[in-house]
């Protein structure tokens, strides 16, 4: 296999000589625009400008700082199927014990039971409690990753060809489907506390 960089030599060059650091290496690069990106000031700079054109990575003064929060970002979005959990409560709707067909989706969408979106009704016998205001401050395309799980994690039934779209079967055991859920908070919680903790300034 052939390894391929996303970072050209220019861009090498021009870091190098701009920090001074001849220590800079693509890779570095590469988490240092993947952390600008994250950067609220980076969004509230250039929104319109990356509505119309390419991204402009501006010179931010804390280099290794982008790049370090980078590096973590990047391997807390890729591991979301394996990271960890986030403890959020399973709450039983009615008495007695949860069986694994009690985790099982329908046709009816996931929803939150609550203003504040602190519980997250997954089905009529199942609840999620303890979801923290992190888990919606993260933003992916519009929705937050809870959101599009609630999106697209349901029993549908094309109207045409009358094919069914059951995500049930993505999982091996029913239960599994809360543990996906419980990481998806966890990145998205994760994700906040490490973009929070972001220098203020990105350059120009």
């Amino acid at each position: 296999m052939t390894r391929v960089d996303n970072i050209t030599d220019t861009a090498l060059r021009t870091f190098r000589e701009h920090y001074g650091d001849d220590g800079i290496t693509k890779d570095a690069i590469f988490d240092y625009v993947y952390g600008v990106l994250h950067a609220p000031a980076y969004g509230e700079r250039f929104t319109n400008d990356l509505s119309k054109a390419l991204p402009r990575i501006p010179m931010a003064p804390a280099f290794d700082a982008f790049a370090e929060a980078g590096r973590a970002l990047a391997v807390l979005h890729l591991s979301y199927e394996t990271c960890d959990e986030y403890p959020l409560e399973i709450v039983a709707a009615e008495l007695g014990g949860l069986e694994s067909r009690h985790f099982r989706l329908g046709e009816r969408a996931m929803r939150f039971a609550d203003d504040e979106r602190t519980v997250l009704i997954v089905n009529e016998h199942v609840r999620l409690a303890g979801i923290p205001r992190q888990a919606h401050d993260y933003v992916v395309n519009g929705r937050t990753p809870l959101e599009w799980y609630i999106d697209r994690y349901r029993v549908t039934r094309d109207r045409g060809s009358g094919i069914v779209n059951n995500p049930n079967g993505w999982f091996s055991n029913p239960e599994d489907l809360i543990a996906a859920i419980r990481r998806i908070t966890h990145v998205s919680v994760e994700t906040v506390r490490i973009v929070t903790g972001l220098p203020e300034s990105i350059g120009v």
